[in-house]
C-alpha cells in the first residue's frame, strides 16, 4: 500500500510538472501601457521580424542582435536595415491587436499565434493562432476585420497593467 501511494504521488507531480512547464499557457503583465502578446524574455512574436513579412514576403526569424524596444515589447530584426525601417515607421510593420489571435480578437478574446499564420489584409499584418482560425477568419474577412478593430481597444484597457492570461479557446470548432 506504501508503495501505491509513492507511486501515485510521483505520478501526480510529475504530471503537475508537465503541464505546468510544457501545457500552461504564459501570463504576463500588459507593459508600459500597451497589451502585448509577448513572451518572458519582453520579446514579440516569438522572435520573427515584423519587417519580414512585408519585404521578404514570408515570416522570418529575428536575431537579438538587431532588436528595438516598442510599446513594451522587443521586437527581433533579420538586420539593420530592417530594425531601422521599423524605427522609421514603426506603425507600417506593427502586428495588429498586439501580436493576439486575429480570429480570437474578433471574437472578444485573447489566444497566442503561430507567426507562420499569417497574412498582410490593407496594409496591416494579422497573426492567427491556428490555420483553423485563419480560415474562421477569412470566412468574412471585411466584417471580422471590423469586428477585431471594434473588439480591440476595450480587450487591451480591460487588461492594461494588470496580469494577463490567454483566453480559453472559441468553441465550437470548424467542421472538417
Amino acid at each position: 500500500m506504501k508503495k501505491w501511494l509513492i507511486a501515485a504521488a510521483i505520478i501526480i507531480a510529475a504530471g503537475v510538472a508537465a503541464w505546468y512547464f510544457f501545457l500552461k499557457e504564459p501570463t504576463f503583465n500588459a507593459t508600459d501601457g500597451y497589451l502585448v502578446n509577448i513572451n518572458d524574455k519582453g520579446v514579440i512574436i516569438e522572435g520573427y521580424d515584423p519587417v519580414a513579412y512585408f519585404t521578404d514576403k514570408m515570416p522570418v526569424k529575428g536575431n537579438e542582435q538587431f532588436n528595438v524596444k516598442y510599446h513594451g515589447a522587443t521586437y527581433l530584426f533579420a538586420s539593420a536595415e530592417h530594425a531601422d525601417l521599423f524605427k522609421s515607421d514603426p506603425q507600417k510593420y506593427l502586428p495588429q491587436y498586439g501580436a493576439f489571435c486575429g480570429y480570437a480578437v474578433s471574437i472578444g478574446k485573447l489566444r497566442p499565434v503561430d507567426p507562420t499564420i499569417y497574412q498582410i489584409e490593407n496594409g496591416k499584418l494579422i497573426l492567427q493562432h491556428t490555420k483553423e482560425a485563419y480560415e474562421l477568419f477569412n470566412k468574412d474577412l471585411k466584417s471580422s476585420v471590423i469586428r477585431a478593430d471594434k473588439n480591440w481597444p476595450g480587450l487591451e484597457s480591460s487588461r492594461v497593467g494588470k496580469k494577463v492570461e490567454f483566453d480559453k479557446p472559441a468553441s465550437p470548432a470548424v467542421s472538417k
